[in-house]
């Protein structure tokens, strides 16, 4: 097993940045810790320095509670490994501290081991390491003002003195590296935090416009916006459902996904606004973004919606024929729900382009008196004005028959 997959054994999948670091910072503590103990060990074993006694209980002692630490962690319980690596640093210092006394200078490593506390635990156990990280700030000042050891090691002052330096200048370094590895760990978090949102704003960008996502992002609800004029085109599959009764479900998606990819495509190269897909109708809309006159726009759009399905292999294998349906007018366009938003458009236009489809034979595109008012007489030639019976929408009512 390499060091990597080591480090983030017991990691799920879903995991978020963050965690994922608190986890790989734990695991790699417990390593050291180990590896600390038994180079230790090997050292006094090494040159006669340690009964047999002392080396068992070092092991122990070193050992066993990273150990368990890691052993926890890698089945999924980070929280508990945590508590009990911190509760091995506080008794193990404590006891270092006792045994040789505060002119040692062994209590100030608690110092480096608080700040390691607060990167050990995810954000959701904060209360725990407020507790933990106490529990060791009461033991440094307890060995630096309140208790009275009484070290089991006496050492000459000279070496006192040196030794106490020592200790604090590898505190002072210890403090550093975790201060720096927490500033590197705050920056790759956010570094992968903003790619996220960039994925997840290109994720909603395929499915709501570019000012519904940033409205959404911050903190917008029920966002809605009124639009005029804007031309709406509704392109429907004729025939669907004798297809879909006859088809294996199979193809029928693909069916589905041929035509509407080749929509998208086109509504992509020709700027047009995707709102939505009902059943085996695709909705787009022209005009929405910038406002410009946009009957003339939707026709062209409809042209080539019509003849991107005539291209289409998968639409040509099943003799796949569209109804198209335009309608010109005010709509309100916004984003509905909760748990799974929806962006949607209400409204004149909206009403008059369903009613224009349901009016057209297949290959056909039928337009309301408002679209059919701004073409020119080349483009009246390739559709078909088509107002059903006893509607005039109040877009197109003042338009003259």
């Amino acid at each position: 097993m390499t060091l990597g997959r080591l480090l983030r054994l017991g990691l799920a999948p879903q995991a978020a940045p963050l965690e994922r670091q608190h986890v790989v910072f734990l695991h790699g503590l417990c390593l050291l810790a180990i590896g600390f103990t038994l180079i230790t060990v090997l050292l006094s074993v090494t040159y006669g320095a340690t009964a047999p006694g002392a080396v068992a209980y070092a092991l122990s002692a070193g050992i066993v509670p990273p150990a368990l630490s890691l052993w926890l962690s890698a089945r999924g319980h980070h929280a508990p490994a945590a508590v009990i690596f911190t509760f091995y640093t506080l008794l193990s210092t404590a006891g270092a501290a006792s045994l040789f006394g505060p002119s040692y200078g062994l209590q100030y490593w608690y110092m480096p081991v608080i700040v390691l506390t607060f990167m050990l635990f995810p954000s959701a156990r904060r209360r725990t390491a407020l507790v933990v990280a106490g529990l060791n700030a009461a033991a440094f000042l307890g060995f630096c003002f309140a208790v009275e050891v009484m070290p089991a090691m006496v050492l000459a002052p000279a070496d006192m003195r040196s030794n106490f330096q020592i200790n604090i200048s590898l505190v002072a370094v210890a403090t550093a590296v975790a201060t720096y590895y927490a500033q590197r760990v705050t920056a790759r978090t956010r570094d992968e935090l903003r790619a996220l949102r960039q994925r997840t704003d290109a994720l909603l960008g395929t499915v709501l416009p570019a000012d519904f996502v940033a409205a959404l992002r911050e903190g917008g609800e029920g966002v809605g916006r009124r639009h005029a004029p804007v031309s709406v085109v509704v392109c429907d599959i004729a025939g669907f459902t004798r297809l879909a009764e006859e088809a294996a479900a199979e193809d029928i998606v693909r069916v589905l996904n041929a035509t509407f990819g080749a929509f998208d495509a086109v509504c992509e190269e020709r700027g047009a606004d995707k709102v939505k897909t009902v059943g085996d109708a695709y909705v787009a809309a022209v005009g929405l973004t910038d406002g410009a006159p946009s009957a003339r726009a939707a026709v062209d759009l409809a042209l080539r919606m019509r003849a991107a399905v005539e291209r289409a292999e998968a639409c040509q294998a099943r003799e796949i024929r569209v109804r198209i349906g335009i309608g010109t007018g005010e709509v309100i366009a916004g984003v509905v729900g909760t748990n799974k938003l929806a962006y949607d458009m209400w409204g004149a236009a909206i009403e008059a382009a369903f009613a224009m489809e349901e009016r057209a034979a297949p290959e056909q595109i039928v337009v309301d008196a408002a679209t059919w008012a701004e073409l020119t007489a080349e483009e009246r030639a390739a559709v078909v004005r088509g107002e059903p019976e006893g509607y005039r929408s109040p877009a197109t009512a003042a338009v003259p028959a």
